[in-house]
């Protein structure tokens, strides 16, 4: 090849390579940090006295792992490719720490799987930054009520939440008479009055509040014998139990002097997810989930974190990609979200609340989801669930 062809080839290589369109660059990756507690006791299998398991539990990892997952497909139109990033830690001070040094790093988004207590420490630490942490397990009322923090985002139902759908049911079925069953723990305690101030709220009538002692114990037999804490002067048309620890619970059914149905902590139970829910493409959600989890069912706790991450991608897509600043405002702004149960949700701007319907669910099927028709409200009838503006003792929007 003389000199003229091969300068006359070069020529040709340079123009080809410069018309061959570069590959597209790959969208910013953005880190969601998952946070969690080491050897957490909510999370230990739930034994009964005999030492077989009754309840076997997880962390809702998989849950907003799922979140990530259906995201992938619009990382493009999203602008950011969300990635989790698991953080188990042993206290709620390390928790605060973590949480201060990932913030300081760039990450503006955190799903916090810890008891409500933690919560104390965490939000003291991170007042003013510019961060959410989205709470997916804790359902104490008073993280909402008197913590009241705005940092954080509730996706994890309040227990006011989940008692108000209960009693929603209820009495829309006429079964106004309460007997109550309250275990020894404080959560327990919690239960119970969160119970009671959603029947005074919805007409209901507790007949009588028994306390009970989990075990065996023949000498205790006043108080772990559910005949004899049914026996009283009374007739009621529901039983409700509060037990944390789902051991007097499996007892209580055909075991009352009366044949009464059982709620609360077993047969009839209020929660924000349950694996038979079969509307609103919850089929697809539980398939995909059972599927990532190894069979695991997903629960509550699950929903709630893929909720979170929803709620994160869905601030990228509808902000263009924006800053941490647009994307808070459109998460806890008046837009909505599909959760896949019928209803839009939304976040209460009082206590940074997600708005949500309750499944009532028994264990193979889900009875009904409140809001019940008839309970209305003047302006969006989720917020007959919890703690509506003027019930409440926090006021993030004032």
């Amino acid at each position: 090849m003389n000199k003229l062809a091969f300068l006359a080839a070069a020529l040709c290589a340079t123009v080809a390579r410069a018309q061959t369109p570069a590959p597209p660059a790959a969208p910013p990756r953005m880190t969601i940090d998952y946070v969690e507690l080491a050897d957490d006791a909510r999370y230990e299998p739930l034994r009964a006295f005999a030492r077989y398991i009754l309840l076997d539990r997880d962390h809702p990892f998989a849950g907003a792992t799922l979140g990530v997952n259906d995201a992938k497909p619009l990382s493009r139109v999203l602008k950011a490719d969300h990635q989790l990033e698991r953080v188990t830690v042993k206290t709620p001070e390390e928790m605060a720490d973590a949480i201060v040094k990932a913030n300081d790093a760039g990450v503006n988004f955190f799903i916090v799987d810890a008891p409500a207590e933690a919560f104390r420490a965490i939000a003291a630490a991170v007042k003013g930054r510019d961060l959410l942490l989205f709470n997916v397990s804790a359902p104490e009322d008073w993280l909402r009520r008197d913590l009241c923090s705005p940092e954080i985002v509730h996706t994890m139902p309040s227990r006011a939440q989940l008692m108000d759908g209960l009693n929603q049911f209820l009495v829309s079925k006429k079964w106004r008479n309460i007997l109550v069953f309250r275990g020894p723990k404080p959560e327990d305690n919690e239960t119970a009055e969160a119970y009671e101030r959603s029947a005074k709220k919805f007409g209901a009538r507790i007949v009588a509040t028994q306390d009970f002692t989990p075990g065996t114990d023949p000498r205790e037999r006043e108080k772990n014998n559910p005949a004899l804490l049914s026996a009283i002067n009374a007739d009621w048309d529901v039983t409700f139990v509060a037990d944390i620890d789902y051991d007097f619970v499996r007892e209580v059914s055909y075991h009352t002097v009366r044949p009464r149905p059982v709620v609360g902590a077993s047969d009839l139970v209020p929660a924000a997810w349950h694996w038979t829910w079969d509307h609103n493409g919850a089929p697809q959600v539980n398939t995909r989930f059972s599927k990532l989890a190894n069979g695991r069912h997903m629960d509550s706790p699950d929903f709630a974190a893929w909720m979170a991450v929803k709620l994160i991608t869905q601030s990228a897509l509808r902000t263009n990609g924006g800053d941490f600043k647009a994307r808070r405002a459109f998460i806890l702004g008046p837009g909505s979200f599909d959760g896949d149960k019928g209803e839009a949700m939304s976040i209460r701007p009082w206590d940074h609340q997600m708005r949500q319907g309750i499944l009532l669910g028994s264990p193979y099927s889900v009875v009904a989801e409140a809001p019940i028709e008839g309970f209305l409200h003047q302006k969006d009838v989720l917020d007959t669930l919890g703690d509506d503006e003027p019930e409440t003792t926090c006021h993030l929007n004032r």
